[in-house]
């Protein structure tokens, strides 16, 4: 398995974390319901405002359209009165009757005039090159008082004169003149004739900007006329050029025709219409203020009250980018603590004009707004409900995830006291009651198996199996001097209460010093070191044991438990040797313990203290390693019972302390016990004959004057022969 996989597996949430990260993903998935639903419902409602956006100012475009059409139905109906020959194109009197006639038959225009010459040809440029006596022009218009006005203006010796005249509709005739002017300026030289007249463009309909009105041009400029125009070259019936027809229409008709209601009509209007340029510059304006101002060659209008959401819009960088490739933009932008849609649509035979319609995105939204607000609290309160049951929830199985990992870790740092746990939830209260069991059981086993082999097949998870290894042990043997007649005295569960207190003494400093107790052989206690688990310097922690018991038990029989019960005299026997350790026993009942001859000695040892008087005898196998840290007395070399060899024993008397020096009874006896072995009993028995309060010391000059009085034979190795154990 590689790395990440192996990472992967290690990877497991926990219960709460799963049921947290649940709760959350709920919460997240009504979240982005919510949104999903809102938002394609906003969509949706945004794109149909769009779509009414465009047949709104579709239709304000075609009406201003159909406005601005009547100048050039009007051009193509003198042009074919021309071409028929209905109309002279030489004769000022002919074209006063007809562009009368035009204003009569169309409302929507304001004047008309037409320019006539005789062209002479082109210059390099293109310009129309014409005779100036034969140049002249007739002018008909509307006045604002609804009165038609015909101006003619022709060439007169060298000058060009002018004369106006109100015309009569209801007869033939006309009114004296009302003014006439001289010099007049040369129609020829203005630009509304020079520009279609053009060589490359007398084919063209040209349409004009915003300008003044040709007819006010000695009035002041708050009395002036803004109108725009359209201009095309006439030809006569012989296809000739005869001159330049103008037809202007009134800027008032096209403010007229973006006023448009596009709301229902029982409620307000929201929307705002307005014309303007790519550049941002107003051709309608709005309130009562606004005014008409000079923009470079162009007449644009200025509104002191222009809406801040319009001149927002004024601005967008779409604007610019309408035109006949893009003819409809749309967009949106915050002004104030509003936002506002928009959508510009070009004007076609204008001079880049735009329609441009503002609303605010509350109009269409509104409702939804409502309605998203009345959802949104509804769905904080059934979140808040979700959040504080399953906040419940998530309290009540936290709890108990808690209470069953809790248990489970102690049971895996194999603690296994009993707990008070209790759940609401029943599910939960079964693994725990089954967790009290298991524990029960565990401890219960713990009582009859060796702590620390339950502890190993516990976290190993291992089965127990017929069987065993050779391990180096340290055996320890205890046993109780004259036990047995005060058991025969006692009453059973006096006996088992003072047994098992001192049971408990033993088991609490064995088991402190990383022993393993095998067994309790009534009074008795088998123990080793190094199995199940290895213990490093076995034979150290065995000692210590030893004297930690000694030393625990004479505590217990100074407490005030003890009472009135026997001080007991324990005894013990140590030795280290390899013995096999394991499973041993019938297949369907085992007994982990150690076997060998090195297990018999441990056992002998501890029988050798009653020959001795000692209460811990240890081998020299314990000796080797332990004499640096423990005080031992070179006690005998003996072969105990089923032994023939011979084995060196010593006491353990103490733990050896920095810098201290042995007794010198210690000294002593071992200066004794070498003569011993020399078989000069006379020097032991002297060296031994001061110690009389030293039962090994006693053992030994006792035994010195028995071989003084029957000396022993010829080769003899001072080896002392138990025949009993």
């Amino acid at each position: 398995m590689s790395i990440g996989a192996k990472m992967l597996s290690n990877l497991r949430p926990t219960l709460r974390q799963v049921f947290a990260f649940s709760l959350l993903g709920l919460l997240l998935s009504l979240g982005l319901l919510f949104y999903l639903v809102f938002n394609g419902s906003e969509q949706t409602i945004l794109k149909s405002s769009e779509r009414l956006r465009n047949l709104a100012s579709l239709q304000v475009a075609g009406r201003v359209t159909d406005y601005l059409t009547e100048a050039p139905r009007a051009v193509a109906h003198f042009e074919k009165q021309v071409s028929y020959g209905l109309v002279d194109p030489g004769n000022a009197k002919s074209i006063q009757e007809e562009l009368l006639s035009l204003l009569l038959g169309n409302a929507s225009i304001s004047e008309t005039s037409f320019t006539y010459a005789a062209s002479t040809g082109f210059d390099s440029k293109g310009d129309i090159q014409v005779k100036k006596s034969s140049a002249g022009e007739v002018t008909v218009s509307r006045s604002p008082d609804g009165q038609f006005v015909s101006r003619h203006t022709w060439h007169e010796g060298t000058l060009f004169v002018s004369e106006s005249t109100v015309l009569q509709i209801s007869g033939t005739g006309s009114m004296p003149p009302v003014e006439r002017e001289s010099p007049a300026m040369d129609p020829t030289t203005h630009a509304t004739f020079t520009s279609p007249a053009n060589k490359f463009s007398q084919e063209d309909l040209l349409w004009t900007d915003l300008h003044w009105s040709q007819l006010d041009d000695d009035l002041p400029e708050n009395k002036r006329r803004v109108e725009l125009s359209v201009q095309k070259t006439i030809k006569d019936t012989h296809a000739q050029f005869a001159g330049v027809l103008r037809v202007g229409l009134m800027k008032e008709q096209i403010d007229a025709a973006v006023k448009l209601h596009i709301a229902d009509l029982n409620e307000k209007d929201p929307y705002l219409i307005f014309l303007c340029d790519d550049e941002g510059r107003l051709i309608t304006g709005f309130g009562k203020n606004s005014h008409i101002t000079v923009v470079g060659d162009d007449l644009r209008m200025v509104s002191p009250d222009l809406p801040p959401q319009v001149a927002e819009a004024l601005r967008q960088p779409p604007l610019k980018n309408v035109d006949k490739l893009l003819p409809v933009a749309a967009t949106s932008f915050r002004s104030g603590p509003d936002i506002y849609l928009c959508t510009f649509r070009a004007l076609p035979q204008t001079q880049d004009w735009i329609v441009g319609i503002v609303v605010p995105r509350d109009y269409y939204l509104g409702p939804l707004l409502q309605i998203r607000r009345q959802v949104l609290w509804g769905a904080i309160a059934l979140i808040s409900g979700i959040i504080l049951v399953g906040g419940f929830i998530l309290h009540s199985v936290g709890r108990a995830h808690f209470l069953i990992v809790r248990e489970t870790s102690r049971m895996n740092a194999f603690e296994f006291s009993s707990s008070s746990n209790s759940s609401r939830l029943g599910d939960v209260q079964v693994v725990l009651t089954g967790l009290e069991k298991a524990k029960t059981a565990m401890r219960a086993m713990s009582k009859y198996v060796p702590v620390n082999l339950v502890k190993k097949l516990y976290h190993e998870g291992a089965e127990p199996m017929l069987g065993g290894e050779s391990v180096e042990l340290s055996v320890l043997f205890t046993d109780i001097k004259e036990f047995t007649p005060f058991a025969e005295q006692t009453a059973p569960d006096r006996l088992a209460g003072i047994l098992g207190s001192y049971l408990q003494v033993m088991a609490t400093v064995i088991q402190g010093e990383s022993g393993t107790i095998d067994k309790y052989i009534g009074d008795a206690v088998m123990a080793f070191w190094n199995a199940p688990e290895t213990v490093a310097g076995h034979a150290l922690f065995a000692c210590n044991a030893a004297l930690e018991c000694r030393a625990a038990l004479r505590n217990l029989y100074d407490s005030p438990e003890w009472k009135d019960s026997p001080r007991f005299e324990t005894r013990f026997g140590l030795h280290r040797c390899v013995a096999s350790v394991g499973h041993f026993g019938a297949p369907d009942r085992f007994n982990y313990t150690a076997i060998g001859d090195g297990i018999n000695f441990a056992s002998r040892l501890e029988g050798l203290n009653k020959h001795y008087g000692t209460t811990i005898i240890a081998s020299e196998t314990i000796w080797s390693l332990a004499k640096e840290k423990f005080v031992f007395r070179l006690l005998d070399r003996v072969a105990v019972k089923g032994r023939t060899e011979g084995v060196t024993i010593y006491e353990l008397i103490a733990k050896r302390m920095p810098g201290s020096q042995d007794s010198p009874v210690l000294a002593r006896y071992e200066q004794a016990f070498k003569a011993y072995q020399r078989s000069d009993f006379q020097t032991a028995l002297a060296l031994l004959q001061t110690e009389s309060n030293d039962p090994p010391s006693l053992v030994l000059a006792n035994r010195c004057r028995l071989l003084i009085q029957n000396p022993p034979p010829t080769g003899w190795n001072g080896i002392h022969v138990f025949d009993t154990k």
